[in-house]
């Protein structure tokens, strides 16, 4: 029993041993073919991409997937001009319009794209699990079209290339006013801007290339709504506006800015202004209005009130004496003005400073005042008394009777010898006023004052003691007018 338990066990395990012999020799075979059907595949993958020219998989050229794609098809177009817009015509303001097409763009000196492709395409598998990603260039396709544009475009020729003009301001002669002008857009070309806006316009634009619309044209420095010009346009108005007053009693005259438009000088570059009042000046512009104002203003000889020294209003009539603007003081007044003085009267205009050659007898300051008929005289230096003295004037009885009126010093002159129609008379200080008659001293007579002046009078002249007449003499100049009344009967 036990031996054919032992048989039987033998014979199954030599049945096993068969079986398992017998499929050993079917997957081994099965095995080697499938190693071998991978191996031919891999190496005919590998000489498909080696002969074919074609890159693995997971390769990128500038930013294309060119996976499995021929070198010499991913040379043509994504190398050799594939461009989104490569066909469009430039457009320009003042030329004729300029055809770019795709013949235009010079890739002679692209990059060959065989550099990227493996060297050993045995190792493609990699290419399942590893990114291959390259960068190359055009050539410089673009720049050199842009230098063929610049070359060859109407756009770009000289003639065509006018420079934009600044914005600025013109005077209005009939409206008198200043005004903007706008700037000129002009058609030079910024070439800079330009190659940079072709190259966005090639790879990411589309139609034509409007030169004005991409902003290439060379702009004006200042614009006819720049602040700063909108600036010195309200300083030119206002200018414009102001005047210099002049005012005395009931006459007002003034002098307007406007006078002085042509020799205003604004700096289109810089909008400077300024006012050539020197050139103004030599052309007699201030004289003219100084002359006018004088005319105007200066007295006329007739009868003017005086103030006393008892504080008497007296009429004097004016003889070389008369009150007279200085108008080389008022010339250089306005001369000395310049643009922004003018532009500073905002709510009032300038006000003018009048300035005397010869005061009125009303107002004056320095002066010697002759009281006829009290045979007194009073000098007055800066409105104050300076000295007083009695005198003896031309003898009434004789018809030398001194006339009244206000003068002007003639001179000073010392130790004279006065001469005339029986008389000889040496004076140590003689400062003739009215043609021969004048101030001076009287050392032949012991009084003065009274009414001597009644019998026993001067020629004509005003005789003073020897130490007033010095002290007068000393003190008096062509700037002091000397007047000389008789006071009205009662």
């Amino acid at each position: 029993m036990a031996e054919r338990r032992a048989a039987a066990q033998n014979r199954a395990e030599r049945e096993m041993d068969a079986s398992v012999q017998q499929k050993k020799s079917i997957v081994l075979p099965i095995a080697l073919g499938i190693l071998g059907a991978l191996l031919a595949l891999h190496l005919g993958f590998a000489a498909w991409l080696r002969i074919d020219g074609r890159f693995p998989f997971r390769t990128q050229i500038n930013g294309v997937d060119v996976s499995l794609r021929r070198a010499s098809e991913v040379q043509r177009t994504c190398m050799d001009g594939y461009y989104p817009n490569m066909s469009f015509t430039i457009r320009a303001r003042d030329a004729q319009p300029y055809a770019v097409i795709p013949e235009s763009f010079d890739f002679s000196d692209a990059a060959r794209v065989e550099s990227f492709l493996p060297k050993n395409t045995l190792t493609w598998p990699c290419s399942l699990f590893t990114d291959s990603v390259y960068t190359t260039s055009d050539g410089n396709a673009i720049d050199k079209l842009a230098a063929q544009i610049e070359a060859l475009s109407p756009a770009f020729r000289e003639r065509n290339m006018l420079e934009p003009e600044n914005a600025y301001l013109a005077y209005n002669e009939a409206e008198n006013t200043f005004s903007v002008v706008p700037e000129t857009a002009g058609s030079a070309i910024d070439t800079q801007k330009f190659e940079s806006a072709l190259t966005y316009h090639i790879l990411y634009g589309s139609g034509d290339f409007d030169l004005s619309a991409e902003g290439v044209y060379r702009s004006a420095d200042i614009r006819g709504n720049s602040a700063a010009l909108l600036d010195v346009e309200e300083r030119l108005n206002r200018f414009l506006a102001a005047e210099v007053v002049y005012e005395e009693g009931d006459l007002r005259m003034s002098f307007p800015a406007r006078t002085l438009v042509p020799y205003l000088r604004v700096d289109r570059d810089t909008l400077d202004v300024s006012c050539d009042t020197s050139a103004a000046a030599a052309d007699g512009v201030f004289d003219a209005f100084a002359a006018e104002l004088a005319a105007a203003l200066d007295s006329d000889g007739g009868q003017h009130d005086f103030v006393a020294h008892d504080g008497s209003v007296i009429p004097v009539t004016e003889k070389t004496w008369r009150e007279k603007l200085d108008v080389a003081a008022t010339t250089e007044a306005l001369a000395a003005l310049d643009f922004e003085d003018y532009c500073a009267a905002e709510d009032a205009p300038l006000a003018g400073t009048l300035v005397w050659e010869r005061a009125a007898l009303d107002a004056l300051t320095d002066y010697v005042e002759v009281d006829l008929t009290n045979q007194r005289l009073y000098l007055y230096t800066g409105g104050e008394l300076a000295l007083e003295s009695p005198i003896v004037s031309g003898c009434v009885a004789q018809r030398h009777t001194t006339p009244g009126g206000a003068f002007s010093l003639i001179g000073k002159y010392r130790n004279v010898t006065l001469t005339g129609p029986g008389y000889e008379s040496f004076v140590r200080y003689w400062m003739p006023f009215n043609n021969k008659i004048g101030l001076h001293d009287a050392s032949w007579r012991g009084s003065f004052g009274g009414m001597i002046y009644l019998t026993n009078g001067s020629h004509g002249c005003i005789n003073l003691p020897r130490s007033a007449a010095e002290t007068l003499f000393n003190t008096i100049d062509e700037h002091y007018a000397i007047v000389c009344y008789w006071r009205p009967s009662a």
